[in-house]
Formats: structure tokens, sequence, C-alpha cells
């Protein structure tokens, strides 16, 4: 195996160029236009960072569109993105996934020289060179068709001669139950290929499976689309030095971020104190979302004297949700609100349901009971000390005072009835 030379490069999949933002209805002009090119937005930002950065090329692991029939919009816009990274210097190597198998329609575009797609009928190797140095072989396949199901880490093997090696796979690796089972393989079949560095696609959250021999590394989607992919998205920059030690660093690229906060009506007395509590969540959300836009579903909760009146009087989007959405469409760093939602319940007299001789009311018992206690610090430690989780919190109990002990009790009470009784009264 000779020496590697130092060398950088991108590593992004599950762009789904076009993909319709879920959930999503009846939004103001200028918000639509800003999702409607959030994911053509998000691969521009990736072609960027990889020029900025001065990297040696770029891979896709697949499903860089969202369907078969893929749009010739969308086919227009990563033909130009690629063309951008070319006219760089870049190579770029494309794989395609079950969204955007070799089977869908194409409209048979010239694509630039430096862009190299992987073929679908067994694993294609690539040899990238500077200067007419090796850098690394990088092996590849596309899904010939949609629906891939069997382990295709067999066709990955390594030449012992090159310096570096990349494998890219569209592959479910641990059967991952929230993804279907496409190309299903193991961490230890990917560590029997030889690769040193695994290029995945498929899972929409990131994750380094593995930090070295191989490292294993999911990017994630560069934008999240939906409510279930919240948080930061984008891709990874890659460093590789002369002792092929592998530097990988996350680069959000998502141009919108998807929120869900709830919001406890409990300690809410009056409408002024609803509205404002609203407006700070919206407000925390923009701060959270580092300068993007955010999409934003509110939850609210609790047991708490607005419900009955949230219930039955109160249009939640007519009255919560759009007076939240004033004035967004004009600020780049928008919060719109997706909707408002009412999961609150009715008060509780705690004291009251004491009295009633069920379970519920033996635990409320058995909370007073720790409370009224002479010592009820000591009390509570004591219950703690037996319980067979003691061993992993005994250094936090250290740290709480008694007042602090108490005020957790408190809010394991209400939790507590919250899940025993998850129906109104």
């Amino acid at each position: 195996m000779t020496a590697a030379v130092p060398f950088s490069f991108v590593h992004c999949a599950d762009l789904h160029l076009d993909s319709p933002f879920e959930g999503i209805h009846a939004a103001a002009p200028a918000i639509a236009a800003v999702l409607r090119e959030a994911t053509f937005t998000a691969f521009d930002r990736i072609i960027d960072l990889a020029i900025g950065e001065a990297v040696d090329f770029i891979i896709v692991a697949g499903d860089v569109h969202d369907g078969e029939n893929r749009s010739l919009r969308a086919q227009l816009r990563f033909r130009d993105a690629i063309r951008k990274a070319g006219d760089a210097g870049l190579r770029c190597f494309v794989a395609h996934g079950n969204h955007d198998p070799l089977s869908g329609w194409e409209a048979h575009l010239t694509m630039p020289a430096q862009a190299e797609r992987f073929g679908g009928q067994s694993v294609e190797c690539f040899t990238m060179l500077r200067h007419g140095a090796i850098l690394a072989h990088i092996y590849g396949i596309s899904y010939p068709v949609k629906e891939v199901n069997v382990n295709l880490t067999p066709g990955f093997r390594r030449d012992p001669e090159a310096p570096f090696a990349i494998g890219v796979l569209h592959c479910n690796v641990g059967g991952n139950p929230n993804h279907d089972n496409y190309a299903p393989c193991g961490v230890e079949d990917l560590a029997a290929a030889g690769m040193d560095y695994w290029a995945l696609g498929h899972i929409h959250t990131r994750q380094i499976l593995r930090g070295q021999e191989p490292c294993i590394v999911y990017p994630g989607n560069p934008q999240g689309r939906n409510r279930r992919e919240m948080g930061p998205r984008g891709c990874y920059l890659v460093r590789v030095d002369g002792a092929r030690r592998i530097t990988p660093t996350f680069v959000a690229t998502d141009v919108v971020r998807w929120f869900i906060e709830d919001l406890d009506i409990g300690r809410l007395s009056t409408w002024d104190d609803l509205l404002d509590e609203l407006v700070r969540v919206r407000e925390e959300v923009r701060a959270g979302a580092e300068g993007r836009a955010a999409i934003l579903r509110l939850n609210l909760t609790g047991r708490g004297e607005l419900h009955r009146e949230l219930a039955r009087r109160i249009d939640l989007e007519r009255d919560l949700a759009e007076p939240l959405r004033e004035g967004e469409p004009e600020r780049p760093d928008f919060v719109w609100v997706e909707s408002v939602q009412n999961r609150t319940r009715p008060p509780l007299d705690l004291n009251q349901r004491r009295l009633v001789q069920d379970f519920v009311g033996d635990f409320l018992n058995a909370a007073q009971n720790l409370r009224t206690r002479e010592n009820p610090g000591a009390g509570l430690r004591e219950v703690l000390t037996q319980r067979p989780e003691h061993r992993v919190i005994a250094a936090g109990l250290e740290q709480l005072t008694d007042d602090e002990l108490l005020s957790i009790l408190n809010d394991a009470e209400v939790w507590g009835v919250d899940q025993l009784l998850p129906e109104e009264e």
C-alpha cells in the first residue's frame, strides 16, 4: 500500500431536490417561495462550501432527486450546480438511490465532464488524481431499480495498492426501522471490504457509525423537509492527512429549520400570559435557528384554567397561529408557525383527588406523606437510596439541596398524575 497524499472532499447525500415540504398549508407567498427553493439552495451551499474550502472532490451518496420521475427543473438545477463545481476544478462522484434509481425518467442532459456517475450492474471504481498523484480510489454502485433488497457490500473490494479507498453506498446499516431496509448490511460487512472511509446515504439523520478503520459516516440530508427532520442538516467536510487520519467536520447547509416546542399552561392564568409566552417561544426559536428561517409547531400542554376556553371558544388557527405569523414573511429569519395544537387538560384539585380510594389516590398520598415528614429532604434521599438507579444518580443527588429535591417531588407528582389520568375528567 503506497503512502497517502493529504486531500479533502465533501460528502453529502439525500438531496431530494425539488421535494415539497410536508405539513405546510396556505403559507404566505414569500414563505412558500423560500420553501420551494430550500432543497436547491441547500445543495448550492454544499457546492459553495466545496469551492470555498478548495476540496479535491464531492461525493453524493444517493437520492439526488425525490422520485423516479424527477422533474426537469431538478435535473437542470443539479446539472448547473455540478457545472459550477467543475468550473472550479472539482470532480463529483454520484450514486443513485431508491428515490432516484437509474430506471427512472431522465431528460438525458449533457452533464459536465467532471461528473462521474456509478452504474447499477456492479461496483465501479474511479481513480482520483491530483497533479498525477493518486489521492484515492472511489468505489460505488447506483440502484438500478427502486427496491434493492440485497446486501451490496460483497461487491466492494479494495485494491491493495490504493493509497486510500472510499466506498459510496446508499444503504440501511443495522436495519434502521425509520427507513426502508434497502441494501441492508451491518458495520461488520462494511469493515470487511477494506475501505478507509464509507460515504453512506439513505438515513436522513447524520451519524458517524465508526470513527476509524474504517470511518463510516451518514451525513443526513442537507435540508429537513418535515417535522420528523428537525435540527441542523448539512454535509461533512472530510480531511485526510498523509497518515490516513480522517477528520470529518459537520457543516450545516439547511435554509429552513424545523422545531416542535411545548408550552405548559399550568402556570398561566390569563390570556395575556398565554400570548406573551407564545411570543417568547417564537423568539427563542428564532434565536435557535442561527439566522435561518424556521418552521414551528407549538403544542399547548399541561393542566390549567385556560383549558376549557381553549377547547370550546378558541380557533387555534385564527386566534393564535395567525397573529404569530404577522410580519414574518418580511423577515429573512422568519418563524412560520405551522400550527398550534391543543393538548391541554382541565385543572385538577390534587387535595380532593387524594381522597379518592384508587391507585391514583394512593400515588398522591405517597407523595404527600414524603412531603409532610419531619425532615422531608432526608426522607426523599432515603427512598432514592433504595432505588436500583441510585448508583447512577448518586453524584447528582449530592449536589441538590432539600428544597430542590422537594421541587422535583412536586414536578414528579404532577407528571405522574398526567400519565395516570391521560383523559379529561
